[in-house]
C-alpha cells in the first residue's frame, strides 16, 4: 500500500446534480447549475484566503519544501454532487488557484474527480485529462436497470459502459467503479452478475457499498411506509463475503472495508482520511482537519456563498488541546485525536499498532473475545466477522 503518512490533502466539493438520487443525503442541488460559474469563483477566493490565513498562522505542523516555497499537496478530491457538470474551464481555473497557492506538480499529484455517466462525453474526459486530472471515479452504482431506476440514477448501464469506454479512450488510466449493494429486492444472483460485469471492464479500483438508506431521503419515506423490501441480514452478509472472495481472486487487494485495488493503485487520497492526516476541505459542506483543528463550510449553498462575499471565508478555529493535551484530555484519559485515530484506522485491512491502543486493553479484549477483533503482526485488525460488523467495533472507541 502506498505510503500515505505525512500527506497534505484537498477537498473540493461540487453540489451540483442533474436529479438527486434516492439515498443520497449528501449535500447537493438539482437544478442550481445556473450558480455554477459564482461557485467557481467562491472556490478560488476561498482557496486564497485560506492560504494566507494558513501562512500567516504557520499552521501546518509539517513542510517538506524550502521556506515560501509553500505548502506539499499529496492529493485533490473532486467530490459531490456531481463534479463533471463543470465545464473544463472550471476545472483548469481551480486546479490554477490551488498551483498558484500550494505546491502541486502536476503529474506527481493524485487527482481525482468523482464523474457520472451522462454528464460528459469523451472530448470533454481528454480535455480533463490535459489538466492533470489522472484519476475518475465512476458512479455506475449498478449495471441492473431496474436498481438504477430504484437508486433515482439518470443514467442507464449501457450508458455507464460507453463513459466507461470514453474515459479509458480519453487517457485515464486510473479508474474507479462505484457499487452498491443490498439493494431493495436484489438477489445474490443479480449482485453476482454486477460484479462479473465489473470486473471484466478491469477498472484499476472498485468500491463496493452496501446500501445505507438516511433520514430524510425517498428511500427513507419509502421504508417507513412498508415499501421496501431488503435484503435480509444473512443475504446481505452473503453479498459482501462474495464480494471480498470474487474480487480477491480477481486480483484486486482488499485494503479497507469497502474498497479494493490493483497492486500499487490504493486511493492515497482516502487512505489519508483513514489516516486522519491533514486535509483541507473547499466549498459547502466541506470539511477540514488541520493538526488537531476541525471546522466545516456552511452546507447550505446560499449560506456558503454568503461567507465568501465576506473579508474572509472561514475562519480557523484554535486548537482545542495542545498537542500534549490531545493525547489526554478527557475521563478516561484518552483524548479525541487518539480515539479518531483509532476507529479511523480500523477500517484500513491492515490495522493498527498494538501501541496504539494504549488504554482500551478492556475494549480490545472483549472485542477479541467476540471474535471481532484480532492480533496479528503486532497490529490488531478487524477479523472477517469485525469487517460485516465494523460499526460495532468502531462503537468502542468513540
Amino acid at each position: 500500500m502506498p505510503n500515505a503518512e505525512l500527506m497534505n490533502s484537498i477537498y473540493i466539493h461540487i453540489p451540483f446534480c442533474k436529479k438527486k438520487c434516492n439515498y443520497c443525503d449528501f449535500v447537493s442541488y438539482a437544478g442550481k447549475e445556473d450558480l455554477i460559474d459564482e461557485y467557481v469563483g467562491a472556490l478560488v477566493k476561498e482557496a486564497a484566503a485560506l492560504t494566507q490565513t494558513i501562512e500567516n498562522e504557520k499552521l501546518f505542523p509539517y513542510n517538506p519544501l524550502p521556506e515560501g516555497e509553500g505548502l506539499d499537496i499529496k492529493t485533490i478530491y473532486f467530490g459531490g454532487g456531481t463534479p463533471t457538470l463543470l465545464q473544463p474551464k472550471h476545472f483548469d481555473k481551480i486546479i490554477s488557484t490551488l498551483i498558484g497557492h500550494w505546491s502541486l506538480v502536476i503529474g506527481h499529484s493524485e487527482i481525482s474527480v468523482e464523474a457520472n455517466p451522462g454528464t460528459a462525453d469523451k472530448a470533454k474526459l481528454k480535455e480533463l485529462r490535459k489538466l492533470g486530472i489522472n484519476r475518475l471515479s465512476i458512479g455506475a452504482q449498478s449495471f441492473n436497470g431496474r436498481h438504477l431506476r430504484t437508486l433515482g440514477r439518470i443514467h442507464t448501464a449501457e450508458e455507464s459502459l460507453k463513459f466507461y469506454d470514453d474515459a479509458r479512450a480519453a487517457g485515464f488510466e486510473n479508474i474507479n467503479l462505484d457499487l452498491i449493494f443490498a439493494l431493495p429486492c436484489q438477489t445474490l444472483e443479480e449482485w453476482k452478475n454486477d460484479l462479473k460485469t465489473a470486473i471484466n471492464l478491469r477498472p484499476n479500483h472498485l468500491s463496493t457499498y452496501n446500501l445505507q438508506i438516511e433520514e430524510g431521503t425517498p428511500l427513507h419515506s419509502q421504508q417507513t411506509a412498508n415499501g421496501l423490501q431488503l435484503p435480509a441480514e444473512e443475504q446481505e452478509l452473503a453479498m459482501y463475503e462474495h464480494t471480498i472472495e470474487t474480487l480477491t481472486s480477481a486480483g484486486y487487494k482488499h485494503y479497507e472495508i469497502s474498497n479494493f485495488a490493483q497492486p500499487g493503485l490504493e486511493c492515497l487520497h482516502n487512505i489519508n482520511y483513514w489516516k486522519n492526516g491533514n486535509y483541507l476541505g473547499l466549498g459547502a459542506g466541506a470539511h477540514s482537519h488541520l493538526n488537531g483543528r476541525r471546522w466545516a463550510n456552511p452546507a447550505v449553498i446560499d449560506d456558503y456563498l454568503n461567507s465568501v462575499r465576506g473579508s474572509k471565508p472561514v475562519s480557523i478555529p484554535e486548537a482545542r488541546y495542545s498537542d500534549r493535551q490531545r493525547m489526554t484530555i478527557d475521563d478516561t484519559g484518552i483524548g479525541p485525536d487518539r480515539r479518531e485515530t483509532i476507529f479511523m484506522g480500523l477500517r484500513l485491512l491492515n490495522g493498527l499498532p498494538v501501541e496504539k491502543f494504549t488504554g482500551f486493553e478492556k475494549e480490545v479484549a472483549e472485542l477479541v473475545g467476540d471474535g471481532l477483533l484480532e492480533r496479528k503482526n503486532n497490529h490488531y485488525k478487524l477479523t472477517r466477522r469485525g469487517l460485516y460488523l465494523g460499526n460495532l467495533v468502531f462503537e468502542k472507541f468513540i
